[in-house]
C-alpha cells in the first residue's frame, strides 16, 4: 500500500449493495446461518427437557458433550474445514469426478479417526470420567450420570463429524437450502425422540435422541446429495468401514478390560489412575494404527504422507 501511494494510486474500499454478487452471497450465506443455528437449538431444548428430569441431568449432559466436542472439534471440523475449498474449487470447474473424490477422502478420513474416538469414549467413559471429575461434590453418582451421556453421545460421535463433511459438499455447489431443510427435520425429530426417549432412558435418552438424529440427518444429506451428483464412491467408503469398525471394536475391548479394574471405584489413587488411563489409550492407539497398518488403510497412509511432507519443510 505505501508503494501504490507513491506512485499516485490509492485503493479506495468501495462497497455497492445493488451488486448482484452481494445479493448472492446474502442467499448463500442466510441458510448456512440458519442451519448454524438448528444446533444451538437442539442444545436448548434438551437443556429444557433435563430440567424436568432428576437433578444432575443438565450437567451429565453439559460435560458429555464436552467429551464429544474433544476429537469433533480437534479432527471432525478441522477435516470439514480442509475439504471445502479444494471441493467448491472442483465443483466450479466442473470436475465431478474430482469432487467425488475428495468427498470421498474426507469422509474416510473422518470415519478413519471418529469410529476409535467413539469406542475408545464408550470403554473407557467410567475411568475418564472418575479421574477428570470425580472430585468434592461430583460424585460415584455424577460420574455415572455422565458416563451415560457419553455413552449415548458417542454412538452418533460419526454421524455428527460426517454431517459436516457432506454440508460442506452442498456449500461447495452453492446449494445451502438442502443442508437447512434436512437439518430443520433433523431438529423436530430430535425433540420427538427426546420427548419419547428420556421417560426410560433419563437424561441419557436426551443424548440418544440426538445422535438418532444425526444419523438422520447425514443419511438424508446423503440421498439428497447422490441426486446431484450420482454416485460418491460407495465401494470405497465400504471397504474403509469393514477395515475400521472391527479395529475399533477390538480397540475398545482393551479399553472395556482395563475399565473393569475396581480402583475406578474409588476416590484418590489419581498418580496410579493416569498411568492406567494413559498407557491404555496410548496401546490402544498403537493397536489400532498397527491393525489399519496390516490391512493397508488408504487413510493411514494419506495421513503419514502429510506428516512427512510437513516434517520435510
Amino acid at each position: 500500500m505505501p508503494g501504490l501511494r507513491k506512485q499516485g494510486m490509492m485503493m479506495r474500499p468501495e462497497f455497492q449493495p445493488s451488486h448482484p454478487g452481494v445479493a448472492k452471497i446474502g442467499r448463500l450465506a442466510l441458510p448456512i446461518m440458519l442451519s448454524s443455528s438448528v444446533t444451538q437449538v437442539n442444545i436448548f431444548v434438551s437443556t429444557i427437557l433435563a430440567s424436568f428430569l432428576a437433578t444432575g441431568s443438565i450437567t451429565y449432559l453439559f460435560y458429555g458433550m464436552r467429551f464429544i466436542h474433544f476429537p469433533l472439534g480437534i479432527f471432525g471440523i478441522a477435516i470439514a474445514t480442509a475439504v471445502l475449498p479444494t471441493m467448491s474449487a472442483q465443483a466450479a470447474r466442473g470436475e465431478t469426478e474430482a469432487f467425488r473424490e475428495t468427498l470421498s477422502l474426507g469422509l474416510r478420513l473422518v470415519f478413519f479417526i471418529m469410529f476409535p474416538a467413539m469406542a475408545g469414549l464408550i470403554a473407557l467413559r467410567v475411568p475418564i470420567v472418575n479421574l477428570l471429575l470425580e472430585h468434592g461434590q461430583f460424585d460415584r453418582i455424577s460420574t455415572a450420570g455422565t458416563a451415560a451421556a457419553i455413552l449415548y453421545y458417542s454412538i452418533g460421535l460419526w454421524a455428527f463429524a460426517g454431517v459436516r463433511i457432506v454440508a460442506q459438499a452442498f456449500y461447495s455447489l452453492q446449494d445451502t437450502k438442502t443442508p437447512v431443510k434436512i437439518a430443520a427435520l433433523a431438529m423436530v425429530t430430535n425433540i420427538l425422540l427426546s420427548v419419547i426417549l428420556m421417560g426410560p432412558l433419563a437424561h441419557g435418552g436426551l443424548a440418544l435422541a440426538t445422535s438418532l438424529a444425526a444419523m438422520l440427518n447425514i443419511g438424508l444429506l446423503t440421498l439428497q446429495l447422490r441426486k446431484k451428483i450420482g454416485r460418491m464412491d460407495g465401494r470405497r467408503i465400504m471397504t474403509s468401514l469393514l477395515r475400521i469398525i472391527p479395529a475399533s471394536a477390538a480397540m475398545a475391548a482393551i479399553g472395556w478390560w482395563v475399565s473393569r479394574d475396581p480402583v475406578w471405584e474409588l476416590r484418590g489413587e489419581i498418580l496410579y489412575k493416569s498411568e492406567l488411563l494413559v498407557g491404555t489409550m496410548a496401546v490402544s492407539v498403537l493397536f489400532y494404527v498397527l491393525a489399519m497398518w496390516i490391512v493397508r488403510s488408504e487413510e493411514l497412509k494419506f495421513l503419514w504422507g502429510m506428516v512427512k511432507r510437513k516434517r520435510g519443510r
